[in-house]
């Protein structure tokens, strides 16, 4: 009995995870308006503060958001990260730091990751 109520769980999980991403990657594309951007925004990061789901996704959504073309977009993931920094945000940033290409992004993430590590 407990076997198939943890297999009912896991597949819960799983749904709501699968849900999570796909809502997650529509709302955080660079061409969505910034109110919906910033609604994602707070959405994850009070999944991470309130719930304490310490979700690789929902890190790397997070984190990859850094790069959008919107400045104010930015602004806000850098104060959240900053909210919320963790190990794994900042290897995510370092990963994304290594990604990038243009020179403005690159000197916010190491603003950053620099804020990250000595406030973290």
């Amino acid at each position: 009995m407990q076997a198939i109520t943890k297999k009912k769980e896991t597949d819960q999980r799983k749904k709501l995870s699968i849900e999570l991403c796909e809502n997650f990657t529509r709302r955080l594309h660079p061409s969505q308006s910034k109110e919906l951007k910033t609604g994602a925004l707070i959405a994850i990061k009070n999944f991470i503060k309130e719930t304490k789901i310490d979700d690789d996704i929902l890190l790397s959504f997070l984190v990859d958001s850094i790069t959008d073309p919107d400045k104010e977009i930015r602004k806000l993931v850098s104060s959240i990260i900053k909210e919320v920094v963790n190990n794994e945000i900042i290897e995510l940033l370092e990963i994304k730091l290594n990604e990038s290409n243009g020179s403005e992004i690159k000197e916010e993430i190491q603003k950053v990751l620099i804020d990250s590590v000595t406030s973290g």
